[in-house]
C-alpha cells in the first residue's frame, strides 16, 4: 500500500477495504473508517501494516457487540 489510510480518499479507502477484505467485513472497515470517529486511535506515524491491523482489530470489535 502506498498512501496511509488517512491520505485515502473515502472512494479509496472503500476500494481498498472490498480488494482486502470479504464484503461485510470490508464494509464494516469503510464504515468505520470513512466516519473518521476513530483516526484518534491510530498513531501519526503508525506504518501501514499497523493501520491494518488497528482496522482489523476495530472490526473485531465491531462484530463482537
Amino acid at each position: 500500500m502506498s498512501k496511509s489510510f488517512k491520505e485515502m480518499t473515502n472512494k479509496e479507502l472503500r476500494q481498498y477495504m472490498n480488494d482486502h477484505f470479504d464484503d461485510e467485513t470490508g464494509e464494516l472497515a469503510f464504515m468505520e473508517y470513512s466516519s473518521r470517529l476513530d483516526w484518534k486511535k491510530v498513531p501519526a506515524n503508525a506504518t501501514p501494516e499497523e493501520e491494518k491491523q488497528i482496522i482489523e482489530d476495530l472490526i473485531a470489535q465491531r462484530t463482537q457487540k
